[in-house]
């Protein structure tokens, strides 16, 4: 009773607690994008900053990189993104009409749509494990240093999570309760959800689980429920066929699946759970709860939280290589993750198993759950640095001389984080030689911090801007042999 009382004023709680969560995710809110993963977060804000220069097109989002990174090798002339639905991007346009282009207003997009996600964490973990649990789950995610960095970055992941929790909450409700506005509201947010990620079907699991429970569940499967699924789906699969018309902007993705034959072997546990589940996310301590929290029986009988983690053990296993490659797509996780680590320190607090006095439960508890947060914030702290500041340098000064209609070799290994700084179009990477650029895609400029053969033989043909110890700017319109002369290295 006394627990009832103290959090009688959740909402209030609840409040606070979005409070921190936002504080915490302005560090380093207007750091520019050369940290973790600034590859992504580049290609990500470029469609933003190209629907500024080339004018707002939603239906044909375009990014700087002409490569092409299909699953056929053709070049990206166009420079079309189709990844997923720029609806992120969207969100971010208004805020680049009225206030300027600056990284700093994705990064903000993407911190009030991870508030967002802690308010249904909560509403879920409410519903079916308690007000208690529900508080500490946000709490949870709202600290978490894994989830405080990339609720903070240029991705469209947080967009994402934050539509497939309403889709799980308002599409579960509706199956409960079947209220009109429930079933609206979930028909919305999965629609948008789907748009973005098309693995927001791994987040149907659970709720198909809650159609199970039901009394009438055939009739309500068959009936209702299909047919609502089927008619959210139209809009993603008109986008998909949309999107097939121009292959060359669509990046290879069947790589993601199981590219290097990781799934199943030792080396795919390794990644998974213990160097991103166990240590960057949870923690070895939070993991230590996590397990924990799975063990306890639902008073309730209703494994509705035990299939949500199903669904994104699923997820994990599906796009194996995708996971392991990349740390950001273990976004998905930390949702469920708050919940049942939550729900494992209380059960220590509590001592519901009799493991041991709870004279020893208490503390441990507590030190299992702060350790978790120090573990992973001594892996992700390294996530907010700039590995290579000199790109930012040397973009500022490309944009500041070049025209705004030029084109540019910016290599750095394929990276596209270099080409983004330099806010112009062109090439991370110099796939052909250089006069086969010039002539074939009309490239202009030749900007690189690496002074190697390749950058010593364009200072040595070519009209040179800048040349500094660490970068070179060079125009390729401007020859300072015959073509048929020079010995251009391949690359």
């Amino acid at each position: 009773m006394k627990i009832l009382k103290v959090f009688k004023n959740q909402y209030f709680y609840l409040g606070l607690i979005l409070i921190v969560a936002f504080l915490v995710r302005l560090y380093k809110v207007d750091a520019p994008i050369a940290d973790w993963h600034s590859w992504r977060q580049a290609d990500t804000a470029a469609v933003t900053r190209n629907f500024i220069k080339d004018g707002f097109n939603p239906v044909l989002p375009k990014y700087d990189d002409m490569s092409g990174a299909s699953e056929t090798p053709l070049a990206n002339v166009n420079r079309f993104r189709f990844v997923e639905f720029p609806l992120y991007n969207i969100a971010v346009y208004p805020l680049y009409l009225l206030f300027g282009v600056n990284d700093i207003y994705h990064r903000l997009v993407s911190i009030f749509f991870s508030l967002g996600s802690i308010i249904f964490i909560f509403l879920v973990a409410k519903k079916y494990a308690g007000v208690l649990t529900a508080l500490l789950s946000a709490l949870i995610s709202a600290l978490l240093p894994f989830n405080v960095f990339f609720s903070r970055t240029t991705l469209p992941e947080p967009t994402f999570v934050f539509f497939a929790l309403g889709m799980i909450y308002f599409m579960d409700s509706w199956i409960w309760e079947r209220k009109r506005i429930w079933m609206f509201w979930g028909f919305v947010f999965s629609v948008l959800a789907f748009l973005i990620k098309p693995w927001a079907i791994f987040f149907y699991l659970p709720l198909l689980y809650s159609v199970y429970k039901q009394e009438n569940r055939k009739a309500f499967l068959f009936r209702k429920f299909i047919p609502a699924t089927l008619i959210l789906l139209l809009p993603f699969i008109l986008w998909r066929f949309w999107i097939l018309q121009q292959p060359e902007g669509i990046p290879a993705s069947k790589w993601l699946l199981n590219g290097d034959n990781i799934r199943f072997r030792p080396a795919f546990f390794w990644w998974i759970i213990s160097e991103r589940l166990g240590r960057e996310i949870l923690g070895v301590t939070g993991f230590v709860l996590l397990v924990l929290g799975v063990l306890i029986k639902p008073k309730n009988r209703n494994y509705f939280l035990h299939f949500f983690l199903l669904s994104i053990f699923l997820y994990f296993v599906t796009f194996a290589t995708g996971n392991v490659r990349h740390n950001y797509y273990q976004i998905l996780f930390v949702p469920i993750a708050s919940i049942f680590v939550s729900l494992g320190f209380i059960s220590l607090i509590k001592n519901e198993n009799n493991f041991i006095i709870r004279f020893w439960t208490i503390p441990i508890a507590f030190a299992l759950f702060f350790l978790s947060f120090y573990f992973s914030y001594k892996m992700v702290k390294e996530f907010y640095k700039i590995n290579n500041p000199i790109i930012i340098e040397v973009g500022k000064i490309t944009d500041s001389i070049l025209p705004s209609d030029a084109l540019v070799l910016a290599p750095y290994n394929g990276d596209t984080a270099f080409l983004y700084q330099t806010n112009r179009a062109g090439w991370p990477v110099v796939p052909l030689s250089i006069k086969e650029m010039v002539v074939d895609y009309g490239i202009t400029h030749y900007v690189s911090v690496s002074k190697d053969n390749q950058a010593n033989w364009v200072k040595r043909h070519f009209e040179v801007l800048v040349d500094d110890p660490k970068f070179i700017i060079a125009n390729l319109q401007k020859v300072t042999l015959d073509f048929d002369d020079i010995n251009d290295p391949q690359p």
